[in-house]
């Protein structure tokens, strides 16, 4: 492929510059810089998509040969809108049969991904869809309409119903249940719902979102249909060996209905820290270094020697932790039963201890719940979690 050359005499260059920017003011520099994108952007465009056509034809303009698979047909002419703005009259080139079809864009595309993506943004932070046009025009210089708004947000919508609705092929390993708390508008006022996620480890070692739901809380019947609803389509349990929670009880005890023969491991983070509240301060460090010497021990009859070593050490002080400890101890060690090659026991192990997989996944939730106070609709949470 042809490269575009931007490079040149740099003396030349930099008094050309120098020059620009004794005679220019500041804003009108940026709106030479956003139309000097554009016009690299278009020429971009065209070098490519003329490149595209002579692989596609396996010749070069008006070279002939016995061989050709196409003839040329002209150009058509495409608009679409970026993040640099439009970007207008695009030579796209046309083959006779009609079936060349450029890599850069899709048939009927007329904006950038990233254009879309600030629609649907929009959307969830609760603009309007006759507000969006408003809110763009300044930022992307084009106009957007509010049947493109709401076409952009259909689409989005089709895509989410898809995922919720399609099979789940039974070959996860591994899989993590959490709930994540969100706050959404009713009325005048919001209410706090929670965001129930499954997320897994295929026999493969791929990690993926399986799939999640809005849930009022995370009660014992909101936890056993979201299982229940997993399992009809298609995540029977076959192949799991370990079940990670936050330790809620209302999806613990959903557990022993859905996946009764499944070991459940009890989150290690979320654990430490409902422990590190009840510590005082002096104490922290030791304490939950004492702990880590438990969740490390590379087997399970160590870690329960070194419990009994934390026990005596601390049970005069923090009854209720070792109470607490003893208790879940069982399910806060089941990961170190499950057999692992030794080459990934560490590695493994670290990530099946704790839910943690699913809070990194659903960052991007918490980012936005922070910014925005709540979600303006039950929609809005499903699509940014999508």
């Amino acid at each position: 492929m042809r490269t575009v050359n931007l490079t040149g005499n740099l003396k030349r260059r930099w008094h050309f510059a120098k020059h620009y920017f004794q005679e220019t003011k500041t804003s009108d520099f940026w709106l030479d810089i956003n139309k000097f994108a554009r016009s690299m952007t278009k020429d971009f465009f065209e070098i490519t998509l003329e490149e595209e056509m002579i692989q596609y034809q396996q010749r070069k303009p008006y070279q002939r040969t016995s061989d050709r698979l196409d003839y040329r047909n002209g150009h058509y002419t495409r608009n679409i809108d970026t993040a640099f703005g439009p970007i207008e009259h695009i030579k796209v080139p046309r083959s006779r049969s009609g079936l060349f079809e450029p890599s850069m864009f899709n048939k009927y595309q007329r904006r950038q991904e990233s254009v879309n993506q600030s629609i649907i943004n929009c959307f969830l932070l609760g603009v309007s869809t006759r507000n969006v046009k408003d809110v763009l025009k300044p930022l992307l210089g084009i106009n957007i309409s509010a049947s493109t708004v709401s076409n952009a947000t259909k689409a989005v919508d089709k895509l989410v119903k898809r995922f919720h609705k399609r099979d789940i092929l039974d070959e996860y390993q591994f899989l993590f249940l959490d709930g994540i708390n969100i706050s959404v508008k009713s009325g005048s006022r919001s209410i706090r719902k929670t965001i129930l996620a499954a997320y897994g480890i295929t026999l493969f070692g791929k990690r993926e979102l399986i799939d999640f739901r809005i849930v009022k809380s995370e009660s014992k019947d909101a936890c056993e249909s979201f299982l229940n609803y997993r399992y009809n389509r298609g995540l029977k349990g076959d192949n799991l060996k370990l079940i990670s929670t936050d330790g809620g009880k209302g999806m613990i005890a959903a557990l022993a209905i859905v996946y009764p023969e499944i070991k459940h491991q009890r989150c290690w983070f979320h654990k430490l820290q409902n422990i590190t509240k009840l510590l005082k301060k002096k104490d922290r460090k030791q304490v939950v270094k004492n702990l880590q010497r438990i969740y490390n021990a590379p087997s399970r009859a160590i870690a329960l020697k070194r419990f009994k070593s934390f026990k005596l050490t601390w049970a005069r002080q923090y009854p209720n932790i070792i109470r607490s400890l003893d208790r879940d101890l069982e399910e806060l060690l089941n990961f170190l039963t499950i057999p692992i090659k030794k080459d990934y026991r560490y590695f493994i192990r670290k990530r099946i201890r704790t839910t943690n997989v699913i809070e990194r996944s659903f960052r991007e939730v918490r980012r936005r719940t922070k910014t925005m106070s709540c979600f303006n609709n039950n929609d809005s949470p499903v699509v940014s979690g999508y």
